[in-house]
């Protein structure tokens, strides 16, 4: 009797530690550090500056960067075409209520940025533009639309994590790791 006792105890502790060591496979790391802000269902980001970011007379700078959430792009896309609207959309506020939420970002050279941002009801896009110092509106502006989720009758837009490579003189999204 105690020898199959034995033997149940180890076949159970087998179990277990395989059982433990294969969930730890199963779980992908998001890569995102501990502590790193983090909203469920919310508009996460992930920001890494190149170490030549901004480049300015051959020396890198930070960047000021607005992400905002809009219900429709219509406004935003106006804003973009003269310089005024530019200078209003890097002000990083609620030019037009299309806005329903904004927030001024600022990234060094070489950094990885994590910020969270709730995602508001109303919300259909992200929009991001770039303070860079040879500011070209392709590589500067960035529009995201996030995606859809829900049963089909009642989708919504939802959250998303955005990961995105902020190089000399352009957003681009993120490289593959």
């Amino acid at each position: 009797m105690k020898k199959h006792f034995k033997k149940i105890v180890l076949l159970i502790a087998v179990v277990f530690v395989t059982a433990a060591l294969a969930s730890c496979g199963l779980f992908k790391s998001s890569g995102r550090p501990a502590g790193a802000p983090y909203i469920k269902g919310g508009v996460n980001f992930h920001l890494r500056g190149d170490r030549s970011l901004n480049l300015y007379q051959r020396s890198p700078h930070a960047l000021v960067l607005c992400a905002y959430q809009l219900r429709e792009v219509s406004a935003f896309n106006q804003m973009t075409e003269d310089r005024d609207g530019l200078a209003r959309l890097m002000e990083c506020g609620r030019f037009d209520s299309s806005v329903t939420y904004a927030k001024k970002l600022i990234v060094q050279p070489g950094q990885d940025m994590y910020e969270a941002m709730e995602k508001t009801d109303d919300s259909k896009y992200v929009a991001l533009i770039a303070g860079f110092y040879n500011f070209q509106k392709r590589n500067a502006i960035k529009i995201i639309t996030l995606p859809m989720k829900g049963v089909p009758l009642f989708r919504r837009p939802g959250g998303m994590d955005i990961k995105l490579y902020l190089t000399s003189q352009a957003i681009e999204n993120f490289p593959r790791e």
